[in-house]
């Protein structure tokens, strides 16, 4: 352990170290970028748990992207009466596990792991380190809470019946297994069929159901208390009660009002339990609950938010005498009651399709509530620092000042800190402008460095990141973001790529999801920084509903660009436009009304809007009993980012001026367009663009993924679109692109001392 310690502090504590000769950042990088994600304290504050994320390269499976922040995940200790760094919780040090949340006096912790094709929750004895291991999947979606302790022994969990995931959670899984077998049932002469219903075939069954288990950590034994579609669950203040979230009942989106993309096809209804008698209870049958509800503190009443029979009011349910009363709507809060109000912390749920401007949503139940218990995380604030003798100081939130020690030469891009409770300790990040961080425990006394990330990038120069002021199309002022090379904060007649995401109104801090430490494996603006090219990050302010005559997209873009020309970093005649998804769709768009660039990259996008409405997707098709959200896609062209208004066949002229694929004889531009099979934006959309360019035999080409969803990120995959995005955008703007961003050969390896620290 000292051993340890002491090369923990000597990776961290760099200062007496010359500085190194510096590079660009590099695709490399980007790969082995390690992070820290939950950080969690027990109740009696002698333990802090917390996940570090390893590198991308190190995932078991390099095709389940959207799942890294569990397959990427291993939990580390910190014994805060200690002095040592972190260690890991887990003897197996197995990657894919997440922590769940403390019992009530910190003694055990749960847990869940993800491998191979089997999920699974266990329990720690913090004393020991040992775990115990169930085979059953719980539930995940990252949004609600699906367990709760009732003692340190006992546990309430929502799971599956057996290791396999959920269906939320397994669509990212490879299709070949489910297809294969239907393909091989037909083959066999068996019956292979999915039916969809609407109307009075409407179906309501046939949807996997969940089981709310109570657990025993001491005997093992375990209890099925209720079963049903579950999402969620809420334990009273008291422990007495269990609220359960039901998604059931299907039903169908109004054809004559907009949809919002989290109107789900099935409602949500709420189940209350009774532990002790284990009575069930559905104080509201006929209402759907767009939110979470809320417990009284002294677990007498239930107050909810309710959508019945077209009205939404807030409700409350009398648990001893199973009353239910209607609190009505109300524009004004009391200053006693528990206010449920999509501005006054209404759980995520509700937000997307409830808007604080609507009345209707604002409501005061009378009773008094706590807000409910959130998904365990951590919340990284930004703190004041400076740069001190012998390191950096930062000022406490609460009074006085942290010296944190550091290399004085080193640049730093952000120091956050979380309060982690007990005896006023913080958690402090540390991250330079090279992507290096580290990760301290301050208290009363000198920081404690618990661990470092990143030392491979320490000598990574990052991008010169420039803020433009100028004003939208539309008159507004508005900040856009210029990305230069590194390096060349006066370089002169760059080639620029414009990277346009409509809607996105930058501040006058530059964009974190840019900088170089963090995880952004498409449009990266730093890689094609580092490649040599000038970047322009628009500010695009965008209309609710768009014109029946097409937005001018290239339009909307004039402003941010000419103030990129105006600095004299970019040279006009060689301009060219990359996007990505809703990004993608609006190049296209702008290709077909301007011939000012000269060439366009169109990654994972849409292009006819009337196409894409009411499309299942893959994983929907495949599980049609699990629910027809066709909600979702409507939404997405009718009151999403599509801005379309109404659905098609109210508006079919406003749906085709708005549609790149209507436009593609405009085309002028050689494009690059490309898709993923497994991606929710359909690959069709992409051929079907690429097809009209094809046609007329204009410059495209048509990349296709194998085994990608919505963004690239297996490492040879993810190459492969670097090398060909900037080499097509080297080609066609007549600039010798440098390979650093690509092949970063340069680049050192992990050093053994730090692949798990």
């Amino acid at each position: 352990m000292r051993c340890l310690l002491c090369w923990l502090v000597a990776a961290i504590l760099t200062l007496q170290c010359a500085a190194v000769a510096a590079r660009p950042y590099s695709l490399d990088d980007l790969l082995r970028h390690e992070d820290t994600g939950r950080m969690l304290v027990d109740p009696g504050g002698r333990w802090l748990l917390f996940e570090k994320y390893d590198s991308h390269l190190a995932m078991q499976r390099q095709d389940r992207l959207s799942l890294g922040q569990i397959l990427r995940a291993r939990p580390y200790i910190v014994d805060l009466h200690g002095r040592g760094p972190a260690t890991p919780l887990l003897d197996d040090d197995q990657p894919g596990t997440i922590l769940l949340g403390f019992s009530p006096s910190g003694k055990r912790v749960a847990v869940a792991r993800l491998q191979g094709g089997a999920f699974r929750f266990g329990i720690v004895l913090l004393a020991s380190g040992a775990v115990q291991w169930w085979p059953y999947a719980p539930l995940h979606d990252g949004f609600h809470p699906v367990h709760s302790w009732l003692s340190d022994d006992r546990l309430l969990i929502l799971t599956q019946r057996d290791e396999r995931p959920a269906v939320r959670m397994a669509l990212d899984w490879p299709p070949e297994r489910p297809m294969r077998e239907r393909w091989d049932r037909t083959a066999a002469g068996a019956l292979a069929v999915s039916v969809s219903g609407s109307g009075r075939y409407l179906r309501d069954d046939g949807r996997s159901q969940q089981q709310l288990l109570m657990v025993d950590a001491v005997t093992g034994a375990t209890q099925a208390l209720a079963t049903g579609p579950f999402a969620q669950l809420q334990l009273s203040p008291d422990g007495k009660y269990v609220a359960l979230i039901k998604a059931d009942r299907a039903r169908q989106p109004s054809a004559d009002q907009m949809v919002g993309e989290d109107d789900s096809f099935y409602g949500r209804h709420l189940l209350l339990l009774d532990l002790a008698s284990r009575a069930q209870w559905e104080p509201c049958s006929e209402c759907s609950l767009p939110g979470d509800p809320r417990w009284s503190d002294d677990s007498a009443h239930i107050g909810f938010v309710a959508d019945r029979k077209g009205r939404r009011e807030a409700v409350i349910a009398n648990m001893a005498r199973h009353v239910v009363m209607s609190a009505g709507p109300s524009r004004s809060a009391s200053s006693d009651g528990c206010v449920l109000a999509p501005h006054q912390d209404v759980p995520v749920a509700a937000r997307a399709s409830v808007t604080p401007t609507d009345e209707r949503a604002s409501f005061s139940v009378p009773m008094a509530c706590t807000r409910p218990s959130s998904m365990p995380g951590t919340i990284w604030a930004a703190v004041p620092w400076r740069v001190g003798t012998g390191g950096v100081i930062v000022e406490r939130p609460t009074g006085g000042a942290i010296r944190i020690p550091w290399q004085r030469h080193e640049a730093i891009a952000s120091v956050q800190s979380s309060d982690i409770g007990k005896g006023g300790a913080v958690a402090l990040r540390i991250s330079a402008a090279s992507g290096r961080s580290a990760l301290f425990l301050a208290g009363q006394g000198q920081a404690r460095p618990l661990m470092a990330l990143n030392s491979v990038m320490r000598d990574v120069e990052p991008a010169v990141m420039q803020p433009l002021l100028h004003l939208s199309a539309a008159g507004s002022p508005v900040t856009s973001w210029l990305v230069l090379p590194p390096g060349e904060k006066g370089a002169k007649g760059l080639p620029l790529v414009v990277i346009p995401y409509p809607g996105q109104i930058y501040s006058d801090v530059a964009p974190a999801d840019q900088q170089v430490g963090r995880e952004r494996f498409y449009t990266n603006a730093q890689l094609l920084a580092a490649s040599g090219f000038a970047v322009l990050l628009p500010s695009i302010p965008m209309p609710r509903v768009l014109p029946d005559t097409g937005f001018d997209f290239s339009a909307a873009l004039a402003p941010a660009i000419e103030a990129a020309i105006a600095t004299g970093a970019c040279d006009p005649a060689r301009i060219a436009l990359w996007g990505h998804s809703y990004g993608a769709y609006s190049v296209a768009m702008a290709a077909a009304q301007s011939k000012r660039f000269r060439a366009v990259v169109a990654s994972a996008g849409i292009y006819d809007l009337a196409a894409t409405a009411g499309t299942f997707g893959r994983a929907m098709r495949l599980s049609p009993e699990e629910g027809l959200n066709v909600a979702a896609s409507y939404a997405w062209a009718e009151n999403g980012q599509g801005r379309m208004g109404v659905a098609p066949w109210k508006a079919p002229e406003r749906y085709i001026a708005n549609s790149p694929i209507y436009h593609a004889d405009r085309v002028e531009v050689p494009m690059l367009i490309i898709g993923a099979d497994r991606d929710f934006s359909p690959i069709e959309q992409g051929e079907q663009l690429f097809s009209a360019l094809f046609r007329q035999g204009k410059d495209a080409q048509l990349i296709t993924y194998w085994g990608e969803g919505h963004v690239i990120g297996s490492p040879a995959n993810l190459r492969d679109f670097y090398a060909r995005v900037i080499g097509f955008l080297a080609d066609n703007l007549a600039v010798k692109a440098r390979a650093v961003a690509v092949v970063a050969a340069a680049a050192p390896a992990i050093p053994a001392s730090n692949a798990r620290q």
